[in-house]
């Protein structure tokens, strides 16, 4: 059974607990390198795929609101 869009989002927040968006999207990179690209598993395939779409809109989102603070407080 693939992943749903709420365990993944669980999965991505306890990700995130441990460590920096930066390194949880190499790390996520890698995984779906190393095993998601290569795996007969589609289950496995697709909750990599859509846990490291999720921590990347996430990232994308925070650096966007990042800039948007610094230009506000120029």
């Amino acid at each position: 059974m693939v992943t749903n869009k709420g365990d993944a989002i669980h999965f991505m927040k306890i990700v995130l607990d441990w460590c920096s968006p930066q390194v949880a999207r190499m790390m996520m990179d890698d995984l779906d390198f190393y095993i998601a690209d290569v795996t007969d598993n589609d289950s496995v395939r697709e909750s990599i795929k859509m846990i490291r779409e999720i921590i990347y809109q996430g990232s994308e989102e925070a650096m966007k609101a990042e800039e948007k603070y610094i230009e506000e407080n120029k």
